[in-house]
């Protein structure tokens, strides 16, 4: 389901652009928590967390309400990357707002598309 919304919503001449280096002065520890944003039409939740391990995370949307696990998460300074599990591959590369309440970037579809995406800090 989720591979027709995007396929729908991308344009096949778009080819997808690199995440630019981020700039966020915010900490690694403060990109930690729940985010909610819209993106191919739907609501979606993030969790990011970090333990001894390092980084991981998972997500919902309101299309699909089951919790799936986030792919090749990666946190440097406050910036973020992970993937949906999904095809085609669906990448984010955020940054940390200064007030630490928003994350800000891309959603790159491979091979179709790159879109804006922001999400709200909900805990």
């Amino acid at each position: 389901m989720i591979t027709t919304i995007l396929l729908a919503m991308a344009s096949p001449a778009a080819a997808p652009v690199p995440a630019p280096t981020c700039a966020s002065p915010q900490s690694a520890d403060r990109v930690a928590g729940r985010w909610v944003g819209t993106f191919a039409g739907a609501d979606w939740t993030f969790e990011l967390t970090r333990d001894a391990k390092g980084w991981s995370g998972r997500y919902q949307s309101s299309r699909a309400p089951v919790w799936r696990a986030l792919e090749a998460v990666s946190v440097t300074a406050g910036c973020a990357t992970f993937s949906l599990k999904s095809e085609p591959r669906v990448t984010f590369a955020v940054a940390l707002d200064d007030g630490g309440t928003a994350l800000t970037g891309d959603a790159h579809i491979a091979g179709l598309a790159t879109l804006p995406f922001a999400a709200k800090r909900t805990s």
